[in-house]
């Protein structure tokens, strides 16, 4: 079977372990920077959705602090690895055990204050849902286990729904393009199923993407031909989804 993340991972290890050697002279910029350099020189893109916000590359810190913290261990051993260079995930990711705890109001506090507004928005919630996320896509929660974190953050922060929704949709999509990469979804037929069947089993039915965002995710994360992708895709020139006027959950 194809391992899609392999590449990803690989440069992770490789960057992880320099920014252990150099943490004397590393700051969160220079962190980034190197993750920018590393996946632009074996032509990697972060994960992301349609769009290619400027905090990209830092959002994409989150693949690098799940793959230290849950696969090599690194914040026991280099704790202060993560109080330097992954203060934004370690803090995000204390807003989401008080979420899963029921400890809404501090999970609320500490979210204000990752926030660069103060405020909850939807670019903090984005980033909240992309710890899990990663976790999900790398093997180190199940698909259940994700889904509960959603509806344990639907319930916590109900005003930011909508982004909730749209998370979802991203999952959905990435799911898709991961199965069509992997071989799994080799037909039309297949794929609406499995797209239905993805957004009943996240808990949020409605929540399911057009052809042309799932192809983008598709495109750009894994580099999926387009004739491969018209096989099974209704590619339309025109946007006419939600996704073409909605933000990206990048």
């Amino acid at each position: 079977m194809k391992t899609p993340h392999k590449a990803r991972i690989q440069v992770a290890v490789a960057l992880l372990s320099e920014f252990t050697r150099q943490l004397n002279q590393l700051d969160r910029a220079k962190a980034v920077d190197l993750l920018r350099k590393s996946y632009e020189a074996r032509k990697i893109n972060p994960i992301r959705g349609k769009t290619q916000p400027p905090d990209l590359y830092d959002k994409e810190m989150a693949t690098l602090y799940v793959i230290g913290k849950y696969g090599l261990k690194l914040d026991l051993e280099y704790p202060e690895l993560v109080e330097k260079i992954f203060y934004i995930e370690k803090n995000l990711e204390e807003a989401l055990d008080d979420i899963v705890q029921n400890k809404f109001q501090e999970a609320r506090e500490k979210l204000k204050r990752v926030s660069p507004t103060g405020v909850i928005d939807s670019n903090t919630i984005a980033r909240l849902l992309r710890i899990p996320l990663t976790r999900l896509m790398l093997g180190f929660i199940s698909e259940e286990e994700f889904k509960s974190v959603m509806q344990k953050v639907l319930e916590a922060i109900p005003e930011e729904e909508k982004t909730l929704r749209n998370y979802a949709r991203f999952f959905v999509a990435y799911k898709l393009a991961e199965a069509i990469y992997k071989g799994e979804v080799k037909t039309r037929e297949e794929k609406e199923a499995l797209k239905k069947a993805l957004a009943i089993r996240i808990g949020f039915p409605k929540s399911t993407p057009s052809d042309e965002y799932t192809a983008a995710i598709a495109t750009q994360v894994f580099n999926i031909d387009e004739k491969t992708l018209e096989k099974i895709l209704s590619i339309r020139k025109q946007k006419t989804s939600q996704e073409s006027t909605s933000k990206s959950p990048s």
